[in-house]
């Protein structure tokens, strides 16, 4: 079931629109808000600030919702009908650029969340924060250090957490100082948003690629404040994942500066990750929901009738397309569906490119195939045979490639391929399905689709002939006895008979003499009629 979204949010401009995703994004969301106004202030220039006032008079603006078991109608501000992981996000991000904000927004924002009289306690906490003003280092006294009681149950709880886990004791060794106070001032300095520069992006971090892909293929950024309260829970479990087992035989003193890059390095990649789900789901809001209509309702006119909205594949990215194909739910969306759009791919125009049509035939094609258990339905038969009509190369990289170096896939898998080759690929594809089978160990299994690549006769390039002679010959102690190997090996002597040299004859009388006696005999008349 598909996450709600906020409709509202399509009013703001899309700089305040981006920075709301980054704070949606997930734990890490500060961190990516705050590294995105960074990169927007150097690369805007002088005078091109994130606009403030129209980000928080947008916030603080009143929408009507609904709320509690009964639904009834209720007029909050806009700020509060936020995720509370994007709540708590906003405030850390405050905390942190506070200088930078304009007094009387931040006035604004704390009075909307006054209204609001279940305040998420961390919410709460950062308000009383940001209300306290800044604070220099000279005007305040330093923050009163743990109790020994306190730093004693900190210290176990920490312990608890990185029990067998080095890399994770590492993140967590400001825990372990000796020296007094350490742990207070680092609690301290966490809560103030910086000050401990590793330890807030660490505290930050997202999970691992899983998040990512959540992120980035099937996740809506903003789910309703009640959904995400209720997965709090669950996101707090999954904030200190397994750690990697190559990561556990590195000393932490010897490997501090070089894990300190790797912190760097991966922050980096997730806070790419983060910008990146927030660019998806802005274009899927875009034009995925006019598509998903289109591709499901019934209509009379022609299956050739390209709809304007298809263009968008010309100009998106490989991530966009990606989050499209999951949204339309094309790897798994009813076969007839398939032939639809598979009409319009093949109306479309200009072609796509390359990487655009790889991606089209994992998600279009990957699943089915590899699935199919009996031979292939009509409707999947001429999606296949639309797609390869126009994009061969790119289904022959991705679909024949996993069919063939999958041991495990069954006969409908192999004979689909011969189908494929025997009435839909292009002369240089079929070349290229040779080539690729050429590349793996030859089995009964697959001679029949060298046996279907040979039948079309297509001219084969020298080296790609010698090649297959030479696969034929080295592999001939494994067919000794096998009918489909002495038919193959009768093909190439007879189809390609002005390709075949002598030398390829001497190299396949010799492999032939362990053949059986029967198959020996009648492929020895074939080597002597092909002189």
């Amino acid at each position: 079931m598909e996450s709600p979204c906020l409709p509202w949010l399509q009013s703001f401009d899309k700089p305040c629109r981006l920075l709301l995703h980054a704070l949606a994004s997930g734990s890490s969301g500060t961190l990516a808000a705050f590294r995105m106004l960074q990169r927007a202030q150097v690369s805007g220039g002088p005078g091109q600030a994130f606009p403030w006032q129209t980000f928080v008079a947008a916030l603080c603006a009143e929408e009507p919702t609904l709320e509690g078991p009964e639904g009834a109608l209720a007029v909050k501000p806009r700020l509060l009908l936020l995720p509370v992981m994007c709540q708590r996000n906003l405030f850390s991000l405050l905390l942190m650029v506070q200088t930078a904000v304009p007094g009387g927004c931040l006035g604004q924002l704390l009075q909307a969340v006054e209204q609001d009289s279940h305040v998420d306690p961390w919410v709460r906490t950062l308000r009383d924060l940001l209300q306290q003003g800044p604070r220099g280092e000279g005007c305040s006294p330093p923050p009163t250090p743990l109790s020994s009681a306190c730093q004693q149950q900190l210290k176990h709880l920490c312990q608890k957490i990185t029990q067998n886990k080095p890399e994770r004791q590492r993140k967590l060794n400001w825990c372990f100082s000796k020296q007094p106070g350490a742990a207070g001032d680092v609690a301290y300095s966490v809560l103030r948003g910086g000050k401990r520069k590793k330890v807030s992006e660490e505290s930050l971090e997202l999970d691992e690629e899983r998040e990512g892909k959540r992120l980035l293929l099937e996740e809506v950024a903003f789910e309703s404040p009640g959904a995400q309260e209720h997965g709090d829970g669950a996101e707090m479990e999954e904030e200190v994942p397994g750690e990697p087992s190559g990561n556990r035989s590195r000393s932490p003193a010897g490997g501090a500066p070089e894990s300190s890059q790797e912190d760097a390095a991966e922050d980096h990649r997730k806070i790419s990750q983060a910008e990146l789900a927030a660019e998806v789901q802005s274009f899927l809001q875009k034009h995925g929901q006019r598509l998903k209509m289109l591709l499901l309702q019934e209509s009379d006119h022609s299956e050739s009738s390209i709809p304007p909205e298809m263009h968008v594949l010309n100009n998106c990215s490989p991530s966009q397309l990606e989050g499209l194909c999951s949204f339309l739910q094309l790897s798994t969306c009813p076969e007839h569906l398939l032939v639809r759009f598979c009409s319009w791919l093949l109306a479309l125009t200009p072609n796509l490119s390359y990487t655009s049509a790889v991606i089209l035939a994992e998600q279009l094609f990957l699943r089915r195939v590899l699935s199919l258990t009996q031979l292939p339905s009509r409707h999947l038969m001429a999606a296949l045979a639309s797609f390869c009509s126009k994009y061969s190369q790119p289904f022959c990289r991705v679909l024949v490639a996993a069919v063939l170096q999958d041991p495990w896939e069954g006969t409908e898998q192999t004979k689909l391929v011969c189908d494929l080759v025997e009435e839909c690929l292009e002369p240089d594809s079929v070349r290229l399905v040779l080539s690729q089978v050429l590349e793996v160990p030859l089995s009964e299994k697959l001679l029949p689709v060298v046996q279907a690549v040979l039948g079309r006769q297509e001219v084969l390039p020298p080296e790609l002939f010698d090649l297959l002679v030479l696969t034929l010959c080295r592999q001939a102690p494994a067919f000794a006895t096998s009918l489909n190997y002495a038919k193959l090996v009768t093909a190439v002597l007879t189809m390609y008979q002005s390709q075949v040299t002598s030398a390829h004859r001497r190299s396949l009388a010799a492999a032939l003499d362990q053949s059986n006696a029967a198959l020996k005999k009648s492929l020895q008349a074939v080597l002597e009629g092909a002189r």
